[in-house]
């Protein structure tokens, strides 16, 4: 551990800072850890893409269909893979308190600097469940534990429960993925002098920084929208800290054709209840990235899809950006 347990906030004001991105893992076709495509991932996006952090064993991870000890490894992997040039957040998301409390445990053990959890997925319907699950956890590490806001996916953190879950030692921070804009200012208002927030959206990380003072993106975007060479997300930030916010809005802006084709392709079926793992990884094969196939019950798209995708990455212009890099 780089901090005791009552430091946990102090630390994450200095490392829950910049451009975070969320890899998926990556399998072979004979359905095994593709260890040498997530090394070579991570490399990529630390050397060539340049961010300021990773968040591993997400939902863009596929966590929930992998058995623990895989989980435990792939997370050994990305630890190995980072080897301390960026910090690492590990997912330890679980239904069962005990099965998150192991997997947390063993990011604290192998040395990741935090761990996110979502609120668990049956029978936590209530305020009062969510409070019971991360005390059970925080009683029992030292680890700082990062609140996971998805109320598309489990039970909502709201404004007020955030309030009740900060009085946690060591619950450092929020990934707030309800994209509800007022839910954003409550929850800023509430806790937001206290942890640190990032919203789990880069339409809005331009807003966030010169509005509401954040510093901070976790998404999964960064590694989609960029390739080696053209950095636009890094560059607007980058704009934004120095204070240049106008040419900050042009370079933001200029990434409308690409957001249009992560909602069409990523977020509408997301939305839709259909896991859109299998376009983002054919979105990153097709930059240059390792991609692989997925597991059930996420559904491989088709080859006419592979080539439709292909074709309207072509049309924003990133295939030829990712080309010129190579």
């Amino acid at each position: 551990m780089k901090y005791a347990k009552g430091e946990a906030r102090e630390y994450a004001k200095e490392a829950l800072r910049g451009i975070w991105t969320s890899l998926p893992y990556h399998f072979t076709e004979n359905d095994t850890l593709d260890e040498p495509a997530i090394r070579r991932n991570v490399d990529i996006v630390i050397d060539y893409l340049q961010v300021d952090g990773h968040y591993s064993d997400g939902n863009v991870a596929e966590f929930w269909s992998m058995p623990l000890d895989e989980r435990k490894r792939a997370q050994e992997v990305m630890l190995e893979a980072t080897a301390g040039r960026i910090p690492l957040m590990a997912g330890t998301h679980h239904q069962s308190a005990k099965e998150a409390l192991a997997l947390t445990r063993h990011a604290q053990d192998i040395g990741c600097d935090f761990a996110i959890l979502l609120t668990p997925y049956i029978a936590s319907n209530n305020d009062r469940s969510v409070l019971a699950f991360f005390r059970y956890i925080s009683e029992r590490v030292n680890i700082g534990l990062v609140l996971f806001n998805s109320p598309g996916a489990t039970y909502p953190i709201s404004p007020e429960l955030a309030g009740e879950l900060v009085k946690i030692p060591n619950v450092c921070a929020m990934k707030q993925a309800d994209h509800n804009p007022y839910t954003t200012l409550r929850l800023q208002e509430e806790v937001g002098d206290i942890i640190q927030i990032s919203v789990a959206d880069e339409n809005v990380w331009f807003h966030n920084m010169t509005q509401l003072g954040h510093r901070w993106l976790l998404t999964y975007t960064p590694h989609m929208y960029q390739v080696p060479g053209w950095l636009p997300i890094k560059e607007y930030t980058d704009l934004v800290l120095v204070g240049d916010v106008a040419r900050a809005a042009e370079v933001s802006a200029g990434l409308t054709p690409i957001r249009m084709a992560n909602a069409k392709w990523i977020m509408e079926p997301w939305r839709k209840g259909n896991m859109s793992q299998s376009a983002m990884k054919t979105w990153m094969e097709l930059i240059g990235m390792a991609g692989g196939p997925v597991r059930p019950p996420v559904i491989p798209i088709s080859d006419a899809e592979r080539e439709a995708l292909k074709a309207d990455l072509e049309s924003v212009g990133l295939l030829q950006k990712a080309r010129s890099s190579v």
